[in-house]
């Protein structure tokens, strides 16, 4: 067992050809720029009206408070175990297993099999070449199960071309719809568009809607062990990219109210490549599919790198099957743990059977597992606050306990009223309620009969991270 003295990331060995601000930037918002959050923009513009906005606000606040939380812990437990650490030391094994399956395996069950639709969508579309159903979904998969595997420097070049590729369209496809040079005008201009933004707007309906905005910043936090100076650069990448993205999306979301009416948001699977057409012309499709293609690359780019580190650090305490910390015997990467993840989205693809009307349940099904997850992150934070005030805390949360408190409580209050419409409770309900209870069943099991502990017994700190 590990000493409670965790070493200052400072004084850690350096790897070789570590992980420098940009690319860790680039891992922090790389989730973020999927087409699966462009599409939750623009439906919870067409839902809400103008309270959307609202909701982008409160989620943002949420958000950084959230990456605040994980700065701190990852830092102070530079371990690939990421949540699993953090909660295992202050709650127990029980929570850690529950909260990083339902955090982080669940989304990429819910969360990528969605942005894998709305891929294959676009790229069917754009390019209509004779493929066996879902052959482009399948394919991204494979390539980017293939360049994780080969390691941590494939894996930062890739990203931040994506990440900041996407970035960009956001940022000037919003511009141009702003300046009233876009190929299709709205028909009565801007002014009639944002008049009907202030009609039956809602706001906390669609909060965790636009909470898909700005999840996963923190599945850069596994990759703190391999960071230059992640002492330095973890908590300014976190939280300068959840500022780049809160304004480049509001900038693309009002872009979007101004050209595309508020029904046709609302109802349309693909309205980001509506707006895109509006914006750029009819020829904009083609281009358009090598974006989305950048984009759901991105997505799952990330997971691909982060998720498998996770399960790893946890195969390392014995909370998962020993063989996810099997590492491949060149490049030094989980290629077990990679191979899982990768199967995830293929299995949640057929599970909803591809139905482009399935991508808003998925999406916020994804999110309310994220929030339960990040409420236990805030949990873990306070508790390990309390239990261990003597470790090393490179950054610290500002204005503990009474911000972690005000984020649980609004989390929770998100997790309540996350159905926009009565009609997708139920469907909501079945797709987390199915998977968190096999998640809990399984867990309470391994818990017991497998590590024989007790369920809620807390562990001394690990840092599995620190000495490679």
């Amino acid at each position: 067992m590990n000493s409670l003295s965790t070493p200052a990331i400072s004084s850690l060995p350096k790897p070789r050809a570590g992980l420098g601000f940009g690319a860790l930037l680039a891992a922090s918002i790389g989730v973020i720029v999927a087409q699966i959050g462009m599409v939750a923009v623009m439906q919870g513009v067409g839902i809400g009206g103008w309270g959307f906005f609202v909701a982008m606000v409160v989620a943002f606040a949420i958000a950084l408070a959230n990456a605040m939380a994980y700065a701190e812990m990852a830092l102070m437990m530079p371990s690939a175990g990421s949540l699993s650490s953090y909660a295992e030391a202050a709650i127990g094994n029980f929570p850690a297993i529950l909260l990083v399956f339902a955090g982080y395996v669940t989304p990429a069950l819910f969360g990528l099999p969605a942005e894998l639709i709305l891929a294959d969508q676009i790229l069917t579309q754009a390019i209509p070449l004779h493929l066996p159903p879902f052959a482009w979904p399948v394919m991204l998969v494979v390539v980017f199960a293939g360049l994780n595997i080969l390691g941590t420097d494939v894996f930062a070049k890739v990203q931040t071309t994506l990440s900041f590729t996407v970035l960009l369209f956001l940022v000037v496809t919003g511009l141009l719809a702003l300046s009233g040079q876009a190929a299709t005008p709205m028909v009565g201009g801007s002014t009639l568009a944002f008049a009907a933004m202030g009609k039956d707007t809602v706001t906390m309906g669609v909060v965790a809607l636009a909470f898909w905005v700005f999840v996963g910043s923190e599945f850069v936090t596994p990759l703190v062990p391999d960071a230059s100076n992640a002492k330095r650069d973890l908590p300014r990448a976190m939280i300068g990219g959840l500022i780049l993205i809160f304004l480049a999306e509001l900038l693309f979301a009002v872009g979007a109210a101004a050209l595309i009416p508020r029904d046709k948001l609302a109802a349309s699977a693909t309205p980001h490549l509506d707006y895109a057409v509006a914006v750029f012309g009819p020829n904009a499709r083609v281009w358009f599919a090598v974006l989305a293609l950048l984009a759901s690359a991105s997505l799952l780019n990330t997971v691909l790198a982060a998720v498998p580190r996770m399960l790893s650090g946890m195969a390392e305490n014995g909370q998962v099957f020993p063989v996810f910390k099997r590492m491949h015997s060149r490049f030094g990467t989980p290629v077990v743990a990679i191979l899982f993840v990768a199967a995830l989205p293929l299995i949640g693809l057929a599970w909803s059977g591809g139905d482009a009307m399935a991508i808003l349940p998925l999406t916020i099904a994804a999110s309310v597992a994220w929030l339960l997850a990040y409420i236990m992150a805030q949990v873990s934070l306070l508790v390990l606050r309390w239990r261990h005030p003597e470790m090393a805390r490179p950054f610290r949360m500002p204005g503990a306990p009474w911000l972690p408190l005000l984020a649980i409580g609004g989390m929770t209050y998100v997790v309540i009223n996350s159905s926009p419409a009565p009609e997708m409770t139920q469907q909501i309900v079945q797709y987390t309620g199915i998977v968190l209870a096999l998640f809990a069943v399984v867990g309470a099991i391994w818990v017991k009969g497998v590590m024989r502990k007790g369920l809620f017994e807390p562990t001394t700190p690990v840092t599995h991270g620190a000495s490679q």
